[in-house]
């Protein structure tokens, strides 16, 4: 149900606090792409931050991220409980996205992130997410012609709506590159609400990107999110140069996505990707598809899907050309959102013959997304394929999940091989990207050590790139009252600053091989804890395992906490790199510290006495949940025995089962 007006979600947000700076962005196309350029910069600024961007792409909690990661399902679920159960209790009959929206805020509370990026749903000043109250700057992308029944018939009326996010005394980036229909609307808004607009210029960006690698709208994203990124964090405000490192390794399904079907159809070549939703998005598409893909004008082969009520004439008037192919399917329903219907095979192959394209060269593949994919693979041949979803289509629905799950698992084989960083420190993000200790924020004793914790992180994900079965565990909890940020992410984060994922072959995305784990607050929990991680993405438990820490840590680490938790020692490496001068008086001192610690560890081999728990107690300044597991029927299914400490923690039995020592 679509049903416009801020009324039940303004009362199902009431009890949640917006303690986050949100930074709106509307649009037709390429909101997106703000949204996650924007995500990148935060990133490697060590800000920490949210983002809500809607259609899903496979599950419904994967439009909540995290610092850059979405959200677990057990996270979305909880929060969605406490929203649907408001819902109820006030009779709000709230929509669907309503509840979504709400379930989104909810999470960004309870994350505790200094920024949050919105998308507006649909239009801006009567959607969901318009319920922002610390709006921080408001972006208003590209706009064109789309959900005319909701928003207007004309550009003009269509913009108005968008410009409905302004708040006064918030500046509001616009793209440039509107015509001058829609930029008059905006700024005679912006007269009548109070707030300023600032046009985005693409100079800088094109100056510094070759046309070859990014493309003329994608340049255009880019400076708004740049401009956005400066007028919301100017204290942070860098040049963008100092970001493109980050923004490389940047990537969004669904658009441009070049996807490795060959264990699906037998194909080897790449097949494209895009989501493109009406005619000035599909434009865009045609543009990219032309310049690179119609080599001496070569055919296209097409894979087709479609949600009804979308201009289908209008987007395949600009995608088709005679001597293509094309097959259609009907996705199926889509979670969370049943309004949404698949467009008839047939009626997007009787648009596509309007348009030059032989009946010989089509095929109805009905519901059979498989079958489709297959077809046009054979049809193809050496050709290019692409496959469009216009709308939400096949890319968020079941179909479409089990097709990513699909090329994705067996790109990368099972995974066994647990590396496991042990953080130190927290990078807080600067323009020498961790290479100025003023960046950091740590202990007196540990002065000097940062660049070894570079290493510390390099050397981790070094090794993940020498093996394929490995994964990799950032570990290390928020335990400075400075910042939420936890040890993990800053690592995570000064990982994508330094672009250090150049090391990994293919440059392999951060979700199926990166794992950050944000609950340590000792060396034990470190290694505990990244297992239990391990696990709960990839529902075994790892056959080997390498440490990453100081090398005078290793007695510890090894000999210690991994013989207590039970993981065999002659499956464990260790990588171990000490800090320059560890011979002078400070470090020495140091490492007494560590020889005390091992004396009380090997008193006390999983931390439940007074002294070792204390010292975590005293570093949880967060608050951070110390259970094992979520719940008790996670904990059944992990096998692990575990018992209850006075403080809410939760340890291993002495003598319990370990599943991880099997093998």
């Amino acid at each position: 149900m679509i049903d416009l007006g801020l009324a039940r979600v303004a009362r199902l947000v009431q009890h949640t606090p917006q303690t986050w700076k949100a930074i709106h962005v509307a649009g037709t196309n390429g909101k997106g792409s703000i949204c996650a350029y924007l995500s990148a910069m935060l990133t490697a600024s060590g800000l920490s931050h949210a983002r809500f961007t809607s259609p899903h792409l496979i599950d419904r909690w994967d439009c909540v991220a995290v610092n850059g990661r979405p959200v677990s399902e057990a996270v979305f679920r909880d929060a969605e409980d406490v929203v649907k159960q408001r819902d109820r209790e006030q009779r709000l009959g709230a929509t669907e996205f309503e509840l979504l929206t709400a379930t989104a805020f909810e999470i960004f509370h309870r994350q505790k992130v200094e920024f949050g990026l919105v998308e507006v749903g649909l239009g801006g000043r009567l959607d969901a997410t318009n319920v922002l109250k610390q709006k921080a700057v408001t972006v208003i992308a590209k706009i064109g012609l789309d959900h005319q029944s909701f928003l207007g018939n004309t550009i003009g009326e269509i913009a108005l709506q968008k410009a409905g996010i302004m708040r006064r005394g918030v500046p509001c980036v616009v793209d440039g590159s509107n015509g001058p229909a829609v930029l008059e609307v905006i700024k005679k808004h912006a007269e009548d609400v109070g707030a300023e607009v600032h046009c985005a210029s693409t100079r800088e960006v094109a100056e510094l990107l070759s046309s070859e690698e990014y493309e003329p709208h994608q340049i255009q994203n880019l400076a708004c999110a740049h401009l956005a990124f400066r007028l919301a964090c100017p204290n942070q405000d860098r040049p963008l140069a100092q970001f493109l490192p980050a923004i490389r390794q940047m990537s969004w399904p669904g658009r441009l996505q070049r996807l490795d079907l060959e264990k699906i159809t037998g194909r080897r070549q790449d097949v494209l990707l895009d989501g493109a939703h009406n005619p000035q998005s599909a434009e865009v598409l045609a543009l990219y598809v032309n310049k690179h893909l119609r080599a001496k004008g070569q055919p296209i082969t097409w894979v087709l899907a479609a949600t009804q009520g979308k201009d289908m004439d209008g987007i395949l008037g600009l995608l088709l050309r005679p001597g293509d192919k094309v097959v259609a399917v009907r996705f199926g329903l889509v979670d969370g959102m049943p309004w949404v219907k698949a467009a008839d095979p047939e009626m997007l192959l009787q648009t596509a013959a309007r348009h030059g394209v032989e009946a010989a060269a089509t095929y109805n593949a009905g519901d059979d997304v498989k079958g489709a994919l297959t077809w046009a693979s054979q049809a193809a041949g050496d050709n290019s394929m692409l496959s469009t979803k216009s709308g939400f289509g096949a890319v968020n629905n079941p179909h479409r999940s089990h097709l990513l799950t699909l090329a994705y698992s067996h790109t990368m084989p099972a995974p066994r091989h647990l590396i496991i960083v042990c953080g130190h420190a927290i990078w807080l993000g600067g323009p020498k990207n961790g290479w100025d200790e003023a960046e950091w924020l740590i202990e007196g004793y540990k002065q000097g050590e940062t660049p070894t914790f570079i290493e510390h992180i390099k050397a981790g994900v070094q090794a993940l790139s020498q093996d394929e079965t490995a994964v990799l565990v950032f570990s290390g909890g928020p335990t400075r009252q400075e910042t939420r940020l936890s040890e993990a992410q800053s690592y995570y984060n000064l990982v994508v600053a330094n672009s250090y994922f150049g090391f990994l072959p293919g440059n392999t995305t951060y979700p199926d091989r990166i794992l950050l784990e944000e609950r340590a607050l000792d060396s034990y929990y470190n290694i505990l804890f990244s297992l239990i991680e391990f696990w709960r993405r990839h529902t075994v438990w790892p056959e080997r395992l390498t440490i990453v820490s100081h090398a005078f840590k290793r007695n510890r680490l090894v000999d210690g906490h991994c013989a207590a938790i039970g993981f065999p020692l002659d499956r464990v490496d260790f990588i171990g790199i000490n800090p320059p001068g560890s011979g002078s008086t400070e470090k020495a001192e140091a490492m007494r510290g560590v020889q005390l610690a091992i004396g009380q560890w090997a008193e006390d081999p999983h931390g439940v006495g007074e002294a070792l728990a204390g010292k975590r107690r005293r570093r949880n300044c967060w608050g951070v949940q110390q259970r094992l597991f979520l719940d008790e029927e996670e904990r059944s299914r992990s096998g692990v025995d575990v018992r209850q400490l006075d403080d809410g923690s939760e340890a291993l039995f002495e003598g319990g089962r370990r599943p991880w020592a099997k093998g």
